[in-house]
């Protein structure tokens, strides 16, 4: 972790249905923030006292603020719970310098496709692109693309007519640009593990270099992942079986090893071919293909997991 210093909150604002954007300033005498470049992140020590990492969303021609954006995560082990409950305009807090390992590289044209919270360092990289005059597109990939983080600013000029939103690639399809290999083109991608594999895995079969794929991993800041990574039963309505799904095994893997035959194809949660009625549990749903509303009812067995001792499937 680098050290940390001071910065004054400016401003606490909702962005979209499940964010909370945050400008953070020099504190009143001290020196200007330090300069960054698109796609940098800092650390950040939360209320909770657990450092997170957030990219820098905003525009790096502006060194008077520091834009994040924090995505309010139900079962947050403190971190971005706390920021987003917490924090108010006039508090402190301590951040890190900018570091950067997703650069913006040299190319004639950039495609930009972000997963969810995951399109925050893809903002910095598209107003430096405008502000070059560079051949540019966004593809933002968002469960609601209707209340999506900075939807009016995507949908004000000079932007709008660079950006393309998607429920996911199963809905929406993967942009047709990645249908066409181009050497001079630079793809920028970030979002979920998932996601990230299967445009990846698009692109490349389509012909694209891997090293023209240039990519940020991002994992939900405060991913109860671990915690819920337990050992449950899933229960067959139909049959009446029940399957033991142990820690670090999926749903599907399990089923498999049971005897019971699952629907299987990209194994991202990407594509929702494993995808069956949840008659009874509560999910813990890791795709990027069923909506909210749908997750009440369904789930991706190859993928998801449970937030509860067991699950009742339609199978």
């Amino acid at each position: 972790m680098s050290p940390l210093f001071p910065v004054h909150v400016d401003d606490v604002a909702p962005e979209g249905t499940e964010c909370v954007r945050l400008r953070l300033v020099a504190r009143p005498g001290d020196d200007t923030l330090p300069a960054f470049e698109p796609g940098a992140h800092v650390d950040v020590m939360t209320p909770s006292g657990l450092i997170r990492q957030y990219s820098l969303c905003g525009s790096a021609d502006d060194p008077s603020a520091y834009l994040l954006c924090i995505k309010r995560e139900a079962d947050s082990r403190g971190g971005s719970q706390s920021l987003c409950t917490q924090v108010r305009p006039g508090m402190e807090l301590q951040v890190s310098v900018p570091r950067n390992a997703f650069s913006l590289p040299a190319a004639r044209r950039y495609v930009l496709v972000g997963g969810g919270i995951g399109v925050t360092p893809l903002l910095s990289m598209m107003m430096r692109l405008q502000r070059d005059n560079a051949d540019w597109q966004l593809h933002f990939y968002a469960r609601d693309p209707e209340h999506a983080p900075f939807r009016d600013m995507l949908d004000a000029s000079p932007y709008r007519e660079h950006v393309r939103f998607s429920q996911s690639p199963r809905n929406g399809g993967y942009p047709a640009v990645l249908d066409t290999p181009d050497p001079d083109t630079a793809i920028m991608l970030c979002g979920p593990d998932g996601f990230m594999n299967a445009v990846f895995a698009h692109a490349v079969a389509a012909g694209w270099e891997t090293g023209q794929i240039h990519t940020e991993y991002f994992r939900p800041t405060d991913s109860a992942h671990a915690l819920s990574d337990r050992p449950f039963e899933v229960v067959l309505a139909r049959s009446g079986q029940t399957v033991h799904v142990p820690a670090g095994q999926s749903i599907a893997s399990a089923l498999l090893a049971a005897g019971v035959d699952v629907a299987l194809s990209c194994e991202q949660g990407m594509c929702g071919a494993c995808v069956v009625p949840l008659l009874a549990g509560e999910g813990d749903h890791r795709d990027m293909v069923l909506t909210e509303e749908e997750q009440g009812g369904s789930i991706a067995l190859c993928c998801s997991r449970s937030r509860s001792p067991s699950l009742t499937l339609d199978m």
